[in-house]
């Protein structure tokens, strides 16, 4: 993790200094606005590094660092300035970034991935393993205080689709939970 402060913000994006340098492609996930008294997880969304310019002669190991969000909450059409559809809420099939742990049921290690979306019975999540179709994975949300899906425990789903992202090389995965 790496606080960074913002130069600049658009719907598509943000302008921000950092000490650290990011590759031109790299995604990254942000946490924008950032409250850093919250104790609770805060929201992130998926960006993509565009550009990274040292930031002045100056200031040495300190990186302009432009970033272009990925998810489509920035793009949902709009009419006369207000969305054509309401965005859906947590729960009901907003795109949201949550930390979750994912792994096969015969695996007893996970992996850390975040999710893009997660509704009453189905998570669709980022993640450079693979999965086939079929397969029984166990999740559990990082925060039980942000759980959607209420407790801290690991619940077993199973793959129900699996998707290529454009220009990335890794995969969208969603599982639908099992019934009790």
């Amino acid at each position: 993790m790496e606080l960074c402060e913002t130069i600049n913000v658009s719907r598509g994006g943000l302008l921000l200094t950092c000490k650290e340098l990011h590759a031109d492609g790299l995604p990254l996930w942000v946490t924008f606005p950032f409250d850093p008294g919250s104790a609770a997880a805060q929201p992130e969304t998926l960006a993509r590094v565009v550009r990274t310019v040292e930031a002045n002669v100056d200031a040495p190991s300190r990186w302009k660092v432009a970033l272009h969000f990925e998810g489509t909450a920035h793009s949902i059409p709009r009419q006369n300035g207000h969305y054509a559809t309401a965005p859906k809420r947590n729960g009901t099939g907003n795109e949201i970034a949550l930390p979750i742990r994912v792994r096969p049921k015969t695996v007893p290690w996970h992996e850390e991935a975040m999710t893009t979306e997660v509704t009453q019975d189905k998570i669709k999540f980022v993640t450079h393993r693979e999965y086939i179709l079929g397969e029984r994975l166990f999740v559990s949300f990082v925060s039980s205080i942000d759980a959607p899906w209420g407790g801290n425990e690991e619940w077993e789903t199973q793959v129900v689709g699996i998707e290529m992202r454009d220009g990335s090389d890794s995969l969208r995965v969603t599982v639908r939970k099992s019934a009790a």
